[in-house]
């Protein structure tokens, strides 16, 4: 069975690694680093559900010419209350905020994608070693 494509836009490259490992056992994960690559990628493939993070300028983007996007949108974001508000405002899927639990993400990404959101987490990445590593190598970013 094929994987769903995730779309990951986000400029920080330890949030990239950390969340490619934790999707990649169960969907494609493309990353886009700017907000250019990401109107690319979203003209030229069907995803499942759109991690954004907050500070990418996109929702504006979307909500303009993509408006049926917005309902898979997850913006990841490390924003104020007011700002919250105003992501809110465009009807996006969900808000997650930074630092975010590893968990609430997988579940958030299934539940757009319409997996079962509360399937065990499996691979890897379970293992308390691998995932200390990983919150050490984004801790340093």
């Amino acid at each position: 069975m094929d994987k769903p494509f995730v779309l990951l836009a986000d400029d920080n490259e330890g949030t990239c690694t950390l969340v490619q490992a934790l999707l990649q056992p169960e969907f494609e994960v493309d990353v886009a680093s700017d907000p250019a690559d990401a109107i690319e990628k979203l003209k030229s493939r069907q995803y499942a559900a759109i991690l954004l993070d907050s500070a990418m300028p996109l929702l504006d983007a979307l909500r303009d010419e993509r408006p049926e996007l917005l309902s898979r949108v997850l913006v990841l974001a490390a924003a104020a209350a007011r700002d919250l508000t105003r992501i809110r405002m465009y009807g996006v899927r969900g808000i997650i905020t930074k630092p975010f639990e590893i968990e609430l993400v997988l579940t958030a990404v299934r539940e757009a994608a319409g997996k079962n959101p509360m399937a065990p987490m499996r691979g890897p990445l379970l293992s308390s070693g691998m995932l200390l590593l990983l919150a050490e190598f984004v801790r340093r970013m």
